[in-house]
């Protein structure tokens, strides 16, 4: 696996660790009006380290399109929407239904089908 395949692995990680950080944040996010939610979010460590995230991952992806076409990173950003449900799970203990497990499976077929062409 090249690097930058590599990197656009870690980014689908990040995504998907930016949207457990995001969720954090949001059971937390208090306030009744406007200020009050500007600063919950702006005092909120799991929002900022959301927003960081996010903003790093920007620059890892901007880095991944410039070495690879954007046909064999995109489908890789995918595996977010496998991620997410398993860090719901693990995590956060929420439940995952039968349809997301099978959802999740034609996902990794699709990335796998997607990337049978040599990168």
């Amino acid at each position: 696996m090249n690097i930058a395949v590599a990197l656009a692995v870690l980014t689908a990680f990040s995504m998907a660790s930016g949207q457990l950080l995001f969720k954090l944040g949001a059971d937390r996010w208090r306030g009744d009006n406007a200020m009050q939610l500007i600063w919950s979010f702006l005092s909120s460590q799991y929002l900022m380290g959301a927003v960081c995230l996010y903003a790093i991952t920007i620059l890892v992806w901007i880095y991944v399109l410039k070495v690879l076409p954007l046909s064999i990173a995109y489908p890789l950003t995918a595996l977010s929407y496998i991620l997410v449900p398993v860090f719901s799970l693990v995590i956060l203990g929420e439940r995952v239904s039968i349809n997301t497990l099978i959802g999740s499976g034609l996902i990794i077929a699709g990335i796998i089908v997607t990337h049978m062409q040599k990168v």
